[in-house]
């Protein structure tokens, strides 16, 4: 009997074994760093798919930094993207393949702490029954922020429980890896929070004279190095913001010019000002009507005082009835020497505006929106304009239609041809 007794005991033991080891199995294991059992750094350290980030790490000296028991959340990029990085920005060897010590420490030391924010435990997954620091769409300040002015705080997209950094269209590989002070969050990416080459959208005139302060507005303008309407340098007037600056127009300006920005991270796309061709400044080349005008549905009046862009006139259009039309005809142009229709337009009610340079037929234009109640300045590319359809190539009339169905007043003003 003892010796039955004791082979059950045996058996019990066996099978408590097997139930504990069969738990073990199911516990995640990624790149062999088992959640819930160590600290966040170790957690990274002992991550095998993260083996280019942890050498970073090890470059950089940063490793007393991170070790300790205070709270990370930790972007890090995985090795193949990390490889494709170091690929992109030149950092291989004679042999052509990504090298990470090539890379400079300082640049290096930048790099990593962009992948970490310290501070939060910061998980992605919603959890029903857990109360956690949930990581929502925003802004986070990662280590490397306090030490570079100039960089941009990390943008994080949290969207379904799927996670997206610094505008990067590829999901994380793997979320919310636990550790005992944060969470580890592997990407597809190497994050960036230098500011791209800068990007103008807008210029508050279309038109202008030398001496005049116009304002660029749109994207990047960070440690802006020159602005140049083509090879002429303007002077910046003020301090920049990253979305605005005001220029003064340089004293060798001429009829038009592209507009640069050039900034430490590169140079925009340019913008234009002016034309080639002025159909409508306060007059039309001197004359205060136009050569011929049609239409229907309203009245037009060439020398307002009313509502003016710039100088002391502008076209008053009031349509008196709904899908009012205005047709402004003059000499003709080579439709192959132009590549943009450009006008300011102020509008009381409408909202949509018709124009074409073929006619008055709406299927040879392009309607737009505008903003009511202010001046916009359209740049109408001849591409959109059905060019095709001009008889020799030339044109002769610029048509405009009230497109919203609506009465009402239309200004125009600085009209013209680039």
């Amino acid at each position: 009997m003892k010796i039955l007794h004791k082979i059950k005991q045996i058996a019990i033991f066996a099978i408590l074994i097997a139930t504990a080891s069969s738990c073990d199995d199911t516990i995640e294991d990624i790149g062999k760093g088992t959640q819930n059992y160590t600290d966040v750094f170790s957690l990274v350290k002992n991550n095998t798919n993260l083996t280019i980030f942890n050498k970073a790490i090890e470059l950089s000296n940063l490793g007393p930094t991170l070790n300790n028991t205070e709270n990370y959340t930790y972007f890090a990029p995985n090795d193949v993207a990390f490889e494709a990085f170091l690929v992109k920005n030149g950092y291989v060897n004679s042999l052509g393949y990504p090298d990470i010590t090539l890379v400079p420490v300082d640049k290096l030391k930048e790099i990593v702490l962009s992948h970490i924010v310290k501070g939060v435990k910061k998980r992605i997954a919603h959890l029903a029954t857990v109360d956690a620091d949930y990581l929502e769409t925003g802004q986070l300040t990662t280590m490397a922020n306090p030490l570079n002015p100039d960089l941009y705080l990390l943008d994080v997209n949290v969207t379904a429980d799927i996670l997206k950094v610094n505008g990067s269209n590829k999901a994380a590989a793997v979320q919310d890896i636990y550790g005992s002070n944060g969470f580890l969050h592997l990407l597809d990416n190497v994050i960036s929070l230098f500011p791209p080459a800068p990007i103008i959208s807008g210029v508050s005139q279309a038109f202008a004279s030398p001496g005049d302060v116009i304002t660029l507005t749109g994207m990047h303008f960070v440690n802006v190095r020159s602005v140049k309407f083509g090879d002429e340098v303007a002077i910046v007037v003020g301090t920049p913001t990253n979305t605005s600056m005001n220029v003064e127009v340089p004293a060798n300006f001429g009829s038009y010019a592209l507009i640069t920005v050039t900034t430490e991270f590169g140079t925009s796309a340019p913008a234009t000002i002016g034309v080639k061709y002025l159909l409508y400044g306060d007059d039309f080349s001197g004359s205060a009507t136009p050569s011929w005008t049609g239409g229907w549905s309203g009245t037009q009046d060439f020398q307002s005082t009313e509502v003016v862009s710039r100088g002391t006139y502008s076209i008053k259009r009031e349509n008196t009835g709904a899908w009012g039309a205005l047709e402004i005809g003059f000499n003709p142009l080579k439709a192959a020497d132009y590549q943009l229709l450009k006008l300011s337009i102020y509008s009381t009610v409408s909202k949509r505006v018709l124009f074409s340079i073929a006619g008055q037929d709406d299927a040879n234009g392009i309607a737009i929106d505008i903003k009511a109640g202010e001046w916009n300045n359209i740049s109408i590319p001849f591409t959109s304009l059905h060019t095709e359809k001009l008889i020799d190539g030339q044109f002769k009339s610029l048509f405009m239609k009230e497109y919203s169905g609506e009465k009402g007043i239309v200004y125009l003003d600085d009209i013209g041809f680039l």
